[in-house]
């Protein structure tokens, strides 16, 4: 299937994960140790990592399917109606009577930090058996969250085996998120195509730059690159510093983060990340460094609004997402005389300040113009 076919004959994304609720509130200034305080807004919203990549998928033009439990408490019936609203497919998700997590999300009113007060209760997770039951001709795409590491392993292994003998564009891409007990699922990074590690996580590695993120899990791999076997590609959003990226064969990139005019909303920039980069890849074909950037200027985008539906607004077309890169095995031996030139100008490009360009009063537009992308050298500087 080219690049150029109709979105909605392409198969789908599957998200796999939770789907729970946040109650998000507006204060003057967070003090907790104030016995009241004074609250200007707030609101219900469905939530959960799987269930906003989801939301953002389909909002950027993607065919999505969550795969998750659900609760039938009609005390939460607007989960369901929210997505059934949105057009995401639930078809295949079982159902449970609990109360789905809860969080209670404290936002300050002029420097939208958050506060989230998370309670991390028991809820039922979907398992191998219920993945099993699957059609995965249909899907494109899976996105797992790093939750439960026995099951997701399971299904892992269950798509590695439907990929077993396909060609290359007849084989599922699988991508991970991890976002907490990261000990847990380090075995889980070796099974996937694409691996996204949040600051925080990389932080409380040690690793404190986008660079030393994309080494240390790559470190983490047992067999080594020459050996040829799977390996991930590493992505690492570094809020407002951007994301850095690392190939399959150890080629690294950063990627500033584009210019927000005004940070409106800080919930769910980082899933609106994930949302624009599998679309990207998937949907438009783009290369890893490529997707990172259309992906920071969606999590931008996103800042200056509240919620989600901002996303039907962001202009996407050929022009305005960049190019595929110029992969390293395609440059031919003329093109190696002005490597140190090439190189001195894409460090140039990388590290420049980025602005958006006018379009309407509801659109951002990346740069126009065409970009190729070089590797970032590995002693640099993020």
């Amino acid at each position: 299937m080219t690049q150029w076919c109709s979105i909605s004959v392409m198969k789908a994304v599957l998200c796999v994960g939770c789907t729970e609720v946040d109650y998000v509130t507006t204060i003057e200034k967070a003090d907790f140790q104030k016995d009241t305080s004074r609250t200007q807004n707030g609101y219900l919203q469905r939530s959960g990592r799987s269930s906003n990549v989801s939301t953002a998928l389909r909002l950027l033009g993607a065919n999505v399917e969550l795969f998750g439990v659900l609760t039938r408490n009609p005390t939460y019936r607007m989960i369901m109606d929210d997505l059934e609203k949105r057009g995401i497919d639930i078809s295949h998700c079982t159902f449970t009577d609990q109360c789905p997590p809860f969080s209670t999300i404290v936002q300050e009113r002029w420097t939208r930090r958050c506060t989230v007060v998370y309670c991390d209760k028991a809820f039922p997770y979907v398992t191998a058996a219920d993945f099993r039951k699957l059609d995965l001709n249909q899907y494109g795409w899976v996105n797992f969250e790093a939750r439960s590491p026995r099951e997701t392993c399971e299904m892992i292994r269950l798509i590695l085996d439907h990929n077993n003998g396909k060609d290359e564009d007849d084989r599922i891409v699988i991508s991970l998120q991890i976002y907490n007990a990261f000990e847990q699922v380090i075995d889980l990074i070796g099974m996937c195509d694409y691996v996204f590690v949040t600051k925080y996580i990389a932080e409380s590695q040690g690793w404190m730059t986008p660079l030393k993120a994309c080494e240390g899990i790559n470190s983490l791999l047992r067999m080594p690159r020459a050996i040829r076997i799977r390996r991930p590609c590493v992505i690492a959003p570094w809020s407002s510093l951007g994301a850095g990226c690392m190939t399959a064969d150890g080629q690294y990139f950063e990627l500033p983060a584009h210019k927000a005019k005004k940070i409106v909303d800080r919930v769910g920039d980082s899933d609106c990340f994930t949302a624009a980069f599998i679309y990207a890849a998937f949907v438009r074909q783009r290369r890893l460094a490529n997707a990172v950037d259309f992906a920071n200027a969606v999590a931008c985008y996103k800042l200056g609004y509240v919620g989600f539906d901002c996303l039907r607004q962001f202009q996407i077309d050929p022009v305005k997402l960049p190019d595929k890169i110029k992969a390293e095995s395609e440059v031919s031996s003329d093109d190696e005389d002005e490597g140190n030139d090439q190189q001195n100008n894409c460090r140039k490009y990388l590290f420049r300040p980025s602005e958006f360009l006018e379009v309407d009063a509801l659109s951002i537009a990346t740069n126009e113009q065409e970009v190729v992308l070089a590797p970032v050298e590995r002693g640099s500087s993020s």
